[in-house]
């Protein structure tokens, strides 16, 4: 949403509707006099114009602004007509930050900013990071998988461990009430170990930074699912 005041929202109003009538041109010029301010070439009564509500709009990319002092250099812009025709109603965007692996770390896994992201701040965008980061990714869910699902045996790891852990007779299996379910979270631990802990285990995968960002998210999101069933 556009950061202004219903004030400010009312004076670019009042601009457009005079351009629209032709009583104004896009391009206009404010004078700052003691008696007020003033446009060139306008003879109507004029809105308040101050100039904290100019640089307002020109900050938020409505209005191009030139401060020569007392004079205020105003160009309208495109978008000051499409906020003006949509009544403000820019598009919220705030959902961005929740499509942008790793943009807020605030409630990652606290094993997985230990173990990930002090890799990554060797260089974020060196795919060799990313590869380490993943595979310490791995590690840690096996790990979680193996604590929450109570397996004791050290050796007990990838594809094993699913299975010891989500089958019908697994050691979670009465975490369930519909069996379905218990075999949707045996086929989905089971496709990232086949899909990325082996892969990662075995040989050198350097993912780019959007997949391997994407990778230690989904993870995440794995280890609370795993956290809930504890």
């Amino acid at each position: 949403m556009y950061n202004l005041t219903p004030t400010q929202k009312d004076l670019l109003r009042w601009f457009v509707q005079q351009v629209n009538q032709g009583h104004l041109s896009e391009e206009f010029i404010i004078s700052r006099l003691l008696h007020g301010p003033s446009i060139s070439g306008y003879s109507g009564t004029l809105p308040d114009m101050k100039k904290g509500a100019i640089q307002a709009l020109h900050a938020e990319g409505l209005l191009q602004y030139e401060d020569l002092g007392n004079v205020d250099r105003c160009t309208l812009t495109g978008k000051a007509y499409e906020a003006v025709d949509n009544n403000f109603s820019a598009p919220d965007t705030s959902f961005v930050k929740h499509l942008t692996p790793l943009a807020d770390i605030t409630n990652l896994d606290e094993e997985l900013k230990q173990r990930c992201l002090p890799i990554l701040g060797a260089g974020s965008a060196d795919s060799k990071m990313w590869d380490s980061a993943v595979n310490n990714a791995c590690r840690v869910l096996e790990n979680r998988l193996r604590d929450v699902g109570g397996v004791l045996d050290a050796n007990c790891v990838g594809l094993a461990l699913v299975n010891k852990v989500f089958t019908d007779k697994g050691t979670l299996a009465s975490k369930f009430s519909i069996d379905a379910e218990r075999q949707g979270y045996r086929d989905l631990y089971a496709g990232i170990v086949g899909t990325f802990r082996n892969p990662s285990a075995h040989r050198f995968v350097d993912p780019t930074p959007e997949e391997g960002g994407a990778f230690v998210v989904f993870v995440n999101l794995l280890l609370r699912k795993l956290e809930d069933l504890r």
